[in-house]
């Protein structure tokens, strides 16, 4: 049960507004999805989206028992003051069907509904203390689609590890990383965007 996400959902007609909750950490805002968005979600099975400032990896995925369940890998960011910005990732896992019970059950009566996520066993925490690059990530469609993606197919993935602590690297758009483990200190390395001369094309890949 701890390491369980706490979901509020509100839904209108053409919206859905999602923040999260757990003891450590409150999203800063509200994470809008449009109608839109989710009918193309169901259409392809993955999406990323951008609201404001922070932006989410969406995908439909099957359980071992053949449920349908909606991942969420979300990417917190927030203006920390003197031109930085903090950030915090994390992922809900939901099941679908319920999910979207809630959201008709909103849209009809308008209140704000609560969903626990299913409970995860062994996922790692990212936060970023990264300045300069992320934020000139957070301005770059592009390159927010491609950062929440690698961050959700690697690190969240990653055995053994408790938390990825994220900084800025001296090159553009680019962080370095460190990895902690219930024994101290683990991994270090790189997360470099290779190929910026065209961002549409650029990719990012560890370097250690």
């Amino acid at each position: 049960m701890n390491n369980r996400i706490m979901i509020k959902l509100s839904a209108s007609e053409d919206c859905i507004t999602l923040r999260t909750f757990t003891k450590e950490y409150h999203s800063p805002q509200g994470f809008i999805l449009t109608q839109k968005e989710m009918m193309e979600l169901e259409e392809k099975g993955h999406l990323t989206v951008s609201d404001i400032r922070s932006f989410a990896e969406l995908a439909l995925r099957k359980s071992i028992e053949q449920e349908e369940i909606l991942e969420i890998v979300f990417t917190w960011l927030s203006d920390a003051g003197g031109g930085k910005v903090s950030g915090m990732t994390e992922t809900v896992r939901l099941p679908y069907e319920k999910f979207k019970e809630l959201v008709e059950e909103s849209r009809e009566n308008g209140t704000q509904k609560r969903m626990l996520s299913i409970e995860e066993r062994g996922r790692v925490k990212v936060t970023f203390q990264s300045r300069r690059n992320l934020r000139a990530v957070a301005e770059t469609k592009a390159l927010r689609k491609k950062l929440g993606k690698f961050m959700g197919n690697h690190f969240l993935r990653w055995k053994g590890s408790r938390q990825i602590t994220v900084y800025d690297d001296f090159e553009p758009y680019s962080f370095f990383f460190q990895e902690q483990t219930p024994y101290g200190a683990g991994m270090c390395g790189g997360v470099i965007l290779h190929g910026r001369e065209n961002l549409e094309k650029a990719y990012y890949g560890i370097h250690t």
